[in-house]
This record gives structure tokens, C-alpha cells and sequence, in this order.
């Protein structure tokens, strides 16, 4: 008779590895106690636990604006004309700061409130929110991540919560079979249902990009993943999502990361989907063509859409324009566009002001050109034809034409930046915070801004960047979280 096989019997291999995890476990003890820091589980937990301790909800007041952040959320007040920020983060090159600050904007009279209310989430930044009017007004969260201060430790969430603005009182919502834990996923409400797709989560050992799909019904609180037929976008984060009416979305753009053999490169997607909902309830991905004006491989991008007219708008975001085996360089933008959301084709937005001033420019050139004309042209005829010599020369390819604003003129509203957040209330579209790169340094911003969408005259400053916050980094050192948040909410950043 043979021996018995034994079923608890483990191979080298596995013995090795479980070895190694735990030599890198006690390895990061000790790092951490050098650093002062706990377990990060640890402090999560008893951050959760401290906040539930809280019996009822207090506000105050903001002598000034709230500290300088990106990864956050800004959501319009679903019943008052308010502003709703949760969560974000601050770094400084040396130490990441995350927060779970509940703030409310008032445009009126331009004034700022925190709310302390029982039973809040941990700090997040890279997470997702919307809110729906229901039982006198909710704010979903979904998902995010926290990182340590010292950014050696990093935790994606997959957490729902739900915040009632009637009685001011957070809920944690436990439902099956829902996302993985992520960030940099993207989030929007289309009925009585909030749609959450992709993102990324990272631990350490792999990266992971995700281009699944989840519905969440708010009647009856049940996560469905869904599997729409059609191409759909390739796996990413930080990209573009809005609601086209009830039943459809638009997905723009976004970042990843693709292996190729041994090696690694970064991908910043340009494309554009339609996810709609047809006739028997079954989910269809649509490939578009965003049209003439489409905007170029961009992640991060600030979105929000206004719902009264169906139209999207996109401001900001970065593309990564140079990749060495050392470098990554990502170039930031300025632009604000819109989003036809029925039709799916992009339009430049252009303000009077700076029509005014491309008309002023215009009318100034075209008077030179009159002047130089008249100063240098010579007519010389015979009897086969006439010819000009001198005037003006014709403009070089790739100018711009004649009443284009001229380049590096002075343009007001928001700056070039990534990851910053938007919101449209009643018709009038806000800009706030974000990440500025420059010069191999990333700072975080505090400024806001507002623009009517009606009359579109011009971009209102509301809160001014004084100057750019300290940098306590090496001038020289690549920026990068610990948790591609930067990466993928803004990645190179990407993500938020």
C-alpha cells in the first residue's frame, strides 16, 4: 500500500514566498515605527470608530476659503443653491495630508461652512460622489483611497456611503457583490440608479486598471455588474463620464498603464463611448467620433454637465508628451469645451470678452496690413496680365487666422491644471483647486472660479491663488504618490 498523499503539504515555493511577505511585513513595522506612524488598517479603523462616536452634527462657519486640494469632490446641493466639497488631499512634497472635510459653498454671499455629522467615512481622495433630491436630498460616496502621511502606506477603498442632508447623519451602506476596491473610477446618476466604471487599485505588488461596469439601485440598494454588448473603452482611470438624460452615458479619454513584455508605458486614451440603455433593458457600448473640435489624448480633466440643456463641459487635464526611461513629462491645459451629449461631438467654448478682444486684434492687424500694404506694394501692368510686388506675406502654415487671439495674451478664469473639481448649479459652471505641475514640482491649488453659461462674458474670480504653496521636495525629484492617485487621477497624473 502506498503513503498517504498529505493534503496540508506546501511547496517550496510557497513557503519562500509566504517567508518573503513576511520579512517585508516586519520590515514595514519598522518602518513605520521609525516614522511614527501606525498600521494603516489600524488607523483607518479608528478613525471609523471615533467618528461614529459623534451623537449629532455641528457647523461652523469658515473665517476663509478651505486649505488647497485636488482628488476631492465638488457636487451641486440637489434642493439649494449650494456647493458640496468631501474629502481631497494636499501634498507638499514631503507629506501627503488626506481629509474628510464635509464643506458647503454658498455663491450668494460667497461663504464657506463645515459640517461635523455622526458617523463619517475615513479621509479618501480619488473617490466619487453624486447626489440625488430623494428623501429630502442624499450624497453617494463611493470608493477612493488614503494614503499615510509619509506615502509608505496606501489603502483603495470599495466603501458606499450615504449622507442624508435633512438630518445631517452619515450611513455606511452594506451591499453584495459590488466594485473591488478603487480610485480613480468614475461615477454619475442616471434615474434612480448611480453607474460607477472603471478606476484602478494598486498594492504594492501589481497595478490593476478596470473597465467594468456597476449599476446601484437606490430603490432597492443592489449592486448589478453589468455586461454590455459592443466594444467598449479599454481598461483606465481618470477619464470623462457623463450622464446623457436617464438612460445613456459618454465616456471620454482616461489613463493607463499597458505591459508589454517586460516593460511598461503609459497610455492617455482619446477616445470617446456611448453606454446606453435600449429597449428590453439591455446595456450597448457605441463607439463616436466626438466630431471635428474633439479634443486630444488629455486624463484628469475637471467635468460636469448641465442637465437643463444636455450639455457636458471639460476643462483642464494633462497629456503626457514626452516618456524616456527616466522622465514623464505631462503638458497641462487650460482649455474648456463642450460636450454635446445627445449628438456627441465636441465645440470650442468661447467667451465675448475674448471675442471682443480677437475682433480688436483683428481690426488692428488688418489696419497695419492696410498701412503696409499702401507703403510697399508696386503695380506693374503690361498688356497680359497685372501683378502686385511687396504686401503683406501670406501667414505660415500652422498661424493663427486673422481675429485668433494672439499668443501668450493674457486670458482670465482658471489657469492650466489637472484633477481639479467641477460642478454646474443653476446654470452657472465652478472651478476649484486642482494640481499645478511646474518645473518637476506639483502644487496644490485653493483658487475658484465661476462662469455663467448663459451669457458667457467672462470668468469670475471668486477665490484668488495668492501664491503658489511651499514645496518641501528636492527641485529635481519626481513627483509620485505613493498610489498613482497622482498617476491616475491625474497621472502623470491622471486619476481624479
Amino acid at each position: 500500500m502506498g503513503k498517504k498523499k498529505n493534503k496540508n503539504k506546501v511547496s517550496g515555493a510557497v513557503k519562500t514566498a509566504a517567508k518573503t511577505e513576511k520579512k517585508l511585513a516586519n520590515k514595514l513595522k519598522k518602518e513605520l515605527a521609525n516614522l511614527g506612524e501606525e498600521d494603516i488598517a489600524k488607523v483607518l479603523a479608528q478613525i471609523e470608530k471615533e467618528e461614529a462616536k459623534r451623537s449629532a452634527a455641528s457647523e461652523k462657519t469658515l473665517p476663509g476659503p478651505p486649505s488647497p486640494r485636488a482628488y476631492a469632490t465638488l457636487t451641486p446641493h440637489p434642493t439649494n443653491n449650494e456647493l458640496i466639497v468631501f474629502g481631497g488631499e494636499y501634498h507638499n512634497g514631503q507629506k501627503t495630508e488626506v481629509y474628510n472635510e464635509l464643506l458647503f459653498f454658498n455663491p450668494v454671499n460667497n461663504s464657506w461652512k463645515k459640517l461635523k455629522a455622526p458617523g463619517a467615512p475615513p479621509p479618501r481622495s480619488a473617490h466619487q460622489a453624486v447626489a440625488t433630491p430623494a428623501n429630502k436630498g442624499e450624497l453617494w460616496v463611493f470608493g477612493g483611497e488614503f494614503t499615510s502621511p509619509s506615502e509608505t502606506q496606501f489603502h483603495h477603498y470599495k466603501d458606499l456611503w450615504c449622507f442624508s442632508l435633512a438630518e445631517k447623519k452619515w450611513e455606511k451602506v452594506v451591499a453584495p457583490n459590488g466594485p473591488s476596491p478603487r480610485s480613480g473610477h468614475r461615477m454619475c446618476l442616471l434615474g434612480r440608479s448611480i453607474v460607477v466604471f472603471g478606476g484602478y487599485a494598486d498594492d504594492g505588488r501589481e497595478c490593476r486598471y478596470f473597465d467594468d461596469v456597476y449599476t446601484f439601485c437606490l430603490d432597492t440598494r443592489t449592486w448589478t455588474k453589468l455586461s454590455p454588448s459592443g466594444r467598449g473603452p479599454s481598461a483606465r482611470s481618470a477619464c470623462v463620464m457623463l450622464p446623457a438624460g436617464n438612460d445613456s452615458l459618454i465616456i471620454y479619454g482616461g489613463f493607463s498603464r499597458v505591459r508589454e513584455g517586460r516593460t511598461e508605458r503609459t497610455h492617455t486614451h482619446t477616445d470617446l463611448f456611448r453606454l446606453a440603455l435600449k429597449t428590453g433593458g439591455a446595456w450597448t457600448w457605441r463607439s463616436l467620433t466626438g466630431g471635428a473640435l474633439a479634443p486630444p489624448a488629455r486624463a484628469g480633466q475637471a467635468a460636469a454637465v448641465n442637465v437643463h440643456s444636455n450639455r457636458g463641459y471639460v476643462f483642464g487635464g494633462v497629456s503626457d508628451v514626452e516618456e524616456t526611461d527616466e522622465e514623464l513629462r505631462g503638458e497641462m491645459s487650460d482649455d474648456l469645451q463642450l460636450l454635446d451629449l445627445e449628438a456627441g461631438k465636441w465645440h470650442n467654448v468661447t467667451l465675448r470678452s475674448e471675442q471682443q478682444q480677437s475682433a480688436a486684434t483683428a481690426a488692428a492687424a488688418e489696419e497695419a496690413m492696410d498701412v503696409k500694404e499702401e507703403e510697399t506694394v508696386t503695380v506693374v501692368t503690361d498688356s497680359v496680365f497685372t501683378m502686385k510686388l511687396g504686401g503683406a506675406p501670406a501667414p505660415a502654415p500652422g498661424a493663427p487666422a486673422a481675429g485668433a487671439p494672439a499668443a501668450g495674451a493674457p486670458r482670465g478664469g482658471p489657469g492650466a491644471r489637472m484633477s481639479a473639481m467641477m460642478a454646474v448649479q443653476r446654470s452657472t459652471l465652478y472651478v476649484y483647486g486642482g494640481v499645478l505641475e511646474k518645473e518637476d514640482k506639483q502644487f496644490y491649488l485653493s483658487d475658484m472660479y465661476s462662469l455663467d453659461l448663459h451669457k458667457l462674458n467672462e470668468w469670475k474670480t471668486l477665490i484668488e491663488q495668492p501664491s503658489l504653496p511651499d514645496w518641501l521636495g528636492s527641485d529635481s525629484e519626481d513627483y509620485e504618490t505613493g498610489s498613482d492617485s497622482g498617476s491616475e487621477d491625474s497621472d502623470s497624473e491622471s486619476d481624479d
